[in-house]
């Protein structure tokens, strides 16, 4: 896995994010249906990969939660079994991702949104999305080198 990086996506901010269809998704085979849902709505999946966390992994990625009380709980969460982080590619893509995800809480997510359809509670809740065009460019760095995204 490449270290992390701001790669060539960041010179493109506003039409790239990241999403990762998370291991309860996998558990429950609906891994497939997220990825249709968000073609449908427009997203072109640029790079795509399917492991399972390590500790360590899990622990980088979500370092900006560390002082959170909930943050070991989703570091082991996300190294349970295999996720899919997805670089994907459209027109103003993290805010659009965002609306279609839905509410971290999949009971106050909007009806027709992923989560609302998908996940199963607030801490299997099915996908993860960027939430900045910074964090986008930092979360794909991550996890995609810039060969695997030409």
């Amino acid at each position: 896995m490449p270290s992390i990086a701001l790669i060539a996506f960041s010179d493109m901010p506003g039409i790239h994010t990241l999403a990762i269809v998370k291991p309860d998704a996998f558990a429950t085979g609906k891994a497939g249906k997220i990825i249709a849902h968000l073609e449908a709505e427009g997203f072109t999946i640029k790079a795509a990969r399917v492991l399972t966390l390590s500790p360590a992994q899990g622990g980088a990625f979500y370092a900006v939660h560390k002082e959170r009380p909930f943050y070991a709980e989703l570091v082991g969460f996300m190294g349970s079994g295999p996720c899919m982080p997805l670089a994907l590619e459209r027109a103003d893509a993290v805010a659009h991702l965002r609306t279609v995800i839905g509410a971290t809480d999949p009971a106050e997510a909007a009806p027709g949104t992923i989560r609302k359809l998908y996940a199963e509670s607030k801490g299997k809740n099915a996908i993860h999305a960027s939430d900045s065009d910074e964090n986008a460019a930092r979360e794909i760095g991550f996890f995609f080198d810039a060969a695997s995204l030409a």
